[in-house]
């Protein structure tokens, strides 16, 4: 195809007159050139093609799936015997780590249900947003919704990829609205705790035999904000937006087979729930970002947030590609 549109310009070109100023071996030579200009665009345009993708997420305990209604297996906080009763978490910014070492954009589509594209508002440009959600309200997780998420849709360069990298949270410049009146998927009132704070993060609760507790909670999201009641006007202490940048261990990272797998296990490893039943310490029961308590913190390195200000950090054992 190229090579006939090749052949088409040179024989048009061929027809016309002399350039003034030059001579007919000067136009045989600058039509060489003009052709060869198109066909190098012809194969730049054709190799910069886009694609619709995929991108998969598992939440596991043990070599387990989790579900609501079904005992996790593994350790989670030291306690053997667990159920989910919530797990949620948003993530934004998602790129994709490309064979020869630069990274591109996966660009999330708008679904006025899960996922917003990136924009604009009043305060800024933002990326592109969506929401994760692994229950289905049943059995523990009755006060959740019905509807599930387990994976996000959107366009990127067609490419070889080894990796991929993305924060978890909201962007500053979407978490300080409200709720009640947001764009999807940022009107989930579960999901929201304050105009100076913003949303949940990530919000992680099961139930446990071990602590005689009927939720064992983490949230994650800014703490130390201030001056956000009217929207993002001033920049929170402590964000706790980790950057999770995850390569594939063995070949090639596919999006269309491969799973973003977070494992509870091992977000909740170094967190001892199990003997803090009694007392005024309640530890992993209530963990929140920026929490203090010696038992709440390994849960939050864990994550890929700096337990002591709040910024993200490169070591992360949640997350990993499988």
């Amino acid at each position: 195809m190229f090579y006939k549109l090749l052949f088409l310009f040179i024989t048009i070109t061929s027809n016309c007159g002399v350039i003034p100023g030059t001579t007919k071996e000067d136009k045989s030579t600058q039509n060489l050139i003009l052709g060869a200009g198109i066909l190098q665009s012809l194969n730049r345009t054709t190799s910069v093609s886009t694609s619709v993708s995929t991108i998969n997420f598992s939440a596991i305990s043990g070599n387990q799936e989790v579900a609501c209604g079904t005992n996790m297996s593994g350790m989670i906080g030291n306690s053997a015997s667990s159920k989910l009763v919530d797990l949620r978490f948003y993530v934004h910014d998602v790129k994709l780590f490309t064979s020869s070492g630069t990274k591109v954009d996966f660009d999330l589509s708008t679904d006025n249900q899960w996922q917003l594209a990136k924009g604009s508002n009043n305060f800024g440009a933002y990326p592109s947003l969506a929401l994760l959600d692994f229950e289905n309200a049943t059995a523990d997780c009755a006060g959740g919704t019905t509807e599930m998420n387990k994976s996000i849709r959107g366009n990127t360069l067609s490419g070889t990829f080894t990796g991929i990298e993305f924060k978890v949270g909201v962007p500053f410049f979407l978490n300080h609205l409200q709720a009640t009146t947001a764009t999807a998927p940022l009107n989930v009132t579960a999901m929201y705790w304050a105009w100076n704070s913003g949303y949940k993060f990530a919000k992680v609760e099961y139930s446990s035999n071990d602590t005689n507790s009927s939720a064992n909670r983490f949230h994650l999201g800014s703490g130390t904000c201030s001056g956000n009641s009217a929207g993002p006007v001033n920049a929170c202490g402590q964000p706790n937006l980790p950057t999770i940048s995850i390569t594939k261990t063995s070949g090639n990272f596919n999006p269309s087979t491969d799973k973003i797998v977070l494992d509870l296990g091992t977000m909740f490893n170094g967190a001892d729930g199990k003997t803090l039943t009694t007392g005024s310490d309640t530890a992993i029961r209530t963990c929140m970002a920026g929490n203090t308590n010696a038992n709440c913190q390994p849960i939050i390195s864990n994550i890929g947030v700096n337990v002591s200000d709040g910024q993200s950090k490169t070591a992360q054992t949640s997350f990993s590609i499988r």
